[in-house]
């Protein structure tokens, strides 16, 4: 009895050693498949490793041979030990060690599972990072755009603002009886044509602000002279002025021709405004610059 009993504690401690031996080389052949892997994950972002020396090599090679015949060896041993085992081991045992194999290698597969999950996680990582760059871009750009874009509708307002002015234009209608005042707008000045007695009747040209130059077609050609006349700046000296002119006529009976040549449109706002507050109609007759205007005497079909 004794000596069985010596034997069957023999065989369970050749059991027990054959089991951590196998378990041993399972784990390092595991810890070897999880740094291959994580490796082989690095690669994919990481920059490419530094080259290893001949000798580094020629040395882990050797290494890696002596690893691989240990590995044989404990293979076979446990061959034999499962083969003693299955011999002398209960049947629970045998189950337990069966169960143990499984587990094992149950774990070495979730171990390759878990490290190819981490290496496609550093991807999507990787990936994460260079969309999240790319969307700051996006956003940075898109933010410089919009301010852009508002400086240049601020540019265009102002600009409109500065191009923008104000029409005040009296009702069309008829002149009926009324007498019509012929007025020029020249070199940026106002200059009244004609003399007038108190009945607002003509008295021939207004020679304080015009010269003859000459004849044409039975009638004089005349110009206003570039000193004379009222000049159009927008001081409250030159409005008083254009009233003091104005006022020597009766709005209700007496309409206004302002004939504009080009190098005066912008200052005819001036003239236009003073004589609106004065109640006074016109008929405004915008000009080229060297086209001849006509004094015939007649009457218009409209005053504006």
């Amino acid at each position: 009895m004794s000596r069985r009993s010596a034997a069957k504690q023999d065989s369970l401690e050749l059991l027990l050693d054959t089991i951590c031996n196998t378990f041993g080389g399972v784990l390092f052949i595991a810890i070897l498949v999880v740094m291959l892997l994580q490796q082989t994950g690095q690669g994919v972002s990481a920059p490419p490793p530094p080259t290893i020396a001949p000798e580094r090599l020629q040395e882990m090679s050797q290494r890696l041979t002596e690893l691989t015949a240990e590995l044989t060896r404990l293979d076979a041993n446990r061959e034999s030990q499962v083969a003693i085992v299955d011999s002398f081991a209960s049947e629970e045992i045998r189950d337990l060690i069966q169960r143990r194999s499984e587990l094992v290698t149950q774990i070495a597969s979730l171990q390759v599972k878990a490290s190819e999950l981490l290496a496609q996680n550093a991807k999507r990582a990787s990936r994460v990072e260079e969309e999240r760059a790319e969307n700051a871009k996006v956003k940075q750009d898109l933010e410089g755009a919009l301010l852009e874009k508002q400086q240049t509708q601020t540019a265009l307002e102002n600009d409109r603002k500065n191009r923008t002015t104000e029409a005040r234009l009296p009702v069309l209608r008829p002149p009926g009886a009324r007498q019509e005042i012929g007025l020029v707008l020249r070199y940026g000045r106002l200059y009244l044509w004609h003399r007038y007695d108190q009945f607002h009747n003509k008295q021939g040209l207004n020679t304080d602000d015009f010269v003859v130059i000459g004849e044409e077609g039975g009638g004089i050609l005349t110009t206003p002279k570039p000193t004379g006349g009222i000049l159009l700046d927008g001081t409250e000296s030159s409005k008083e002025a254009i009233r003091r002119l104005l006022t020597q006529f009766d709005s209700r009976t007496c309409y206004l021709v302002p004939i504009v040549r080009p190098d005066s449109y912008s200052a005819f706002s001036q003239f236009r405004d003073v004589a609106l507050e004065l109640g006074f109609n016109y008929r405004l007759m915008p000009t080229e610059a060297n086209s001849p205007v006509y004094d015939r005497g007649g009457s218009a079909t409209g005053v504006q």
